[in-house]
């Protein structure tokens, strides 16, 4: 099989070598708008492409393998299955299920396989835990998954994963399709029942925790998180009726960073072939995944807009702050919320670097002034920040300890650098804290 990869990202790699490790695939084509990333591969005699259109139009491959950020998905896979080239597609088919509907009439009517790459359905230990389950669904009391990270090492240099538009959300469209695909796996076809979504900076979503239930009436558990401080935790639990705890580790084993995933890629590729090979279009449970990922974004919204952990808290200004800075040199801590008593004064600083894990320097500020609290309260990242005419200054991100004890620093992410001039304040006006998710980082 002549393979085409779109897309040279973080991803991409793993599915390289892959192709370069089976001796029935070949690699016959690169894509990717960056001719840096192509140019390695192009200097080693594969023809390279910044235009997908192009790389369809040469005729050089039988599939191609689409790495690119999620809003892409539908309208490169639909491109090359008119061409009757065959796609395999990163996890999540697309954004939406409207998407992933078209994607499959497009591969159902050109008779060209369309096909999901969950790497985790693959994992050695995962197999093994299915095969150690009873075949009498109902005899599992419970399932859970939970599937853990820092996201920022696992992104490489692609900030789209962390842009919601690119990305369509957070930890719940990125991690929660292998999760849920890994459940799917082992019980079967998913409803979801409850979500709780939490720790939301910039439109996404750090935390998620999702009930389901299968068919067979399993109820399941879903945990997700982008926001561990390092390391990661990708396992499976399963209670059953008698007592008995099966576990899989999908990484134990595997020492290195990443390491689990060239069995696993592997596993893609050759189920991919065989699909190709028996002629089947649209396959697998790509399409049915997006919408369990749709519908749990529904639920979940519905759920932060109704349910609301704390009130909103005021605060008022005592002390005015004018200047910016290019070079500032903050260090976001470690924690996620700060309690505060009332009466307590703090230093209020906005920045348009996007900190995501302790440790993250801060250096574009500008400086808003010190705020008393008027009540006592819990701020936690995520929290949304309000003058009192209701014009949104940002999100908090974190704090930094730089001057502590006299003061934290509370840092919000904004589109802009606001200081007091650009915000119009006045000494004693409000500024105002309120819950951005429903679920907070410890």
């Amino acid at each position: 099989m002549r393979y085409g990869v779109i897309g040279l990202g973080a991803i991409a790699p793993f599915f390289l070598e892959a192709v370069e490790r089976c001796p029935e695939s070949t690699l016959t084509a690169v894509c990717d708008l960056d001719p840096a990333r192509t140019q390695p591969l192009a200097d080693e005699g594969t023809p390279a492409f910044t235009d997908y259109r192009e790389l369809l139009a040469a005729g050089v491959c039988d599939a191609v393998i689409i790495t690119l950020p999620n809003h892409l998905h539908a309208e490169v896979a639909i491109a090359a299955l008119e061409d009757g080239v065959a796609v395999c597609c990163e996890k999540p088919l697309a954004i939406t299920s409207a998407d992933a509907r078209r994607m499959a009439e497009t591969a159902d009517r050109t008779g060209t396989t369309l096909f999901t790459a969950f790497h985790r359905r693959y994992n050695r230990h995962l197999i093994g835990l299915r095969e150690a389950l009873p075949a009498d669904r109902s005899q599992i009391t419970r399932l859970t998954v939970r599937y853990n990270e820092n996201i920022l090492e696992h992104i490489g240099g692609d900030r789209w994963y962390l842009d919601a538009e690119r990305c369509g959300g957070g930890c719940l469209i990125d991690n929660g399709p292998n999760a849920l695909d890994m459940a799917h796996a082992l019980v079967g076809g998913l409803s979801v029942t409850g979500v709780r979504l939490g720790d939301v900076r910039s439109g996404i979503e750090y935390v998620a925790e999702l009930d389901l239930v299968s068919e067979d009436g399993v109820p399941v558990r879903v945990e997700l998180d982008w926001a561990l401080s390092t390391g990661e935790v990708k396992d499976v639990v399963a209670e059953l009726a008698d007592g008995t705890v099966l576990r899989a580790d999908m990484l134990e084993g595997f020492t290195a960073f990443k390491s689990s995933l060239q069995h696993e890629y592997d596993g893609i590729l050759a189920d991919f072939r065989s699909q190709v090979a028996a002629g089947r279009a649209s396959c697998g449970t790509g399409v049915e995944i997006v919408g369990l990922v749709e519908d749990a974004y529904a639920v979940g919204r519905a759920e932060s807009g109704r349910r609301r952990s704390k009130l909103p808290t005021p605060t008022r200004m005592v002390r005015l702050l004018f200047h910016t800075s290019d070079d500032r040199g903050m260090t976001l801590s470690q924690w996620g919320t700060r309690c505060i008593p009332a009466g307590e004064i703090h230093e209020l600083v906005t920045t348009t670097d996007r900190p995501r894990a302790a440790g993250d320097r801060i250096d574009a500020v500008g400086f808003l002034g010190f705020v008393e609290f008027q009540e006592g309260t819990v701020v936690a990242v995520g929290d949304e920040v309000r003058l009192a005419d209701g014009r949104l200054i940002g999100t908090v991100a974190g704090f930094d300890e730089c001057h502590f004890p006299n003061h934290y620093n509370i840092v919000i992410e904004s589109d802009r650098l606001w200081t007091a001039t650009s915000a119009g304040l006045e000494p004693l006006d409000e500024v105002r804290f309120a819950e951005g998710g429903a679920v907070a980082r410890p």
